[in-house]
């Protein structure tokens, strides 16, 4: 179970880095749609993860996911 959790726990760390790298991209006017995608990709493995294990260990998870834009 810990292991599972870690394992959320760096997707959401993933999440995090990349929201950053589009908002820095987006203050230097750079084009940020590859980065953008990638961000939507890692918060939908994140998503689906989350699901997965909510219903492998029913709802001894933490809370939802926050959305990071």
């Amino acid at each position: 179970r810990a292991e599972l959790l870690a394992r959320l726990s760096a997707l959401e760390t993933q999440i995090e880095a990349q929201a950053a790298r589009v908002r820095r991209g987006r203050e230097m006017g750079w084009e940020v749609a590859l980065s953008e995608q990638r961000l939507i990709a890692l918060q939908e493995s994140r998503d689906l993860y989350h699901s997965a294990l909510k219903h492998l260990l029913g709802d001894a998870l933490p809370d939802e996911p926050k959305a990071v834009d």
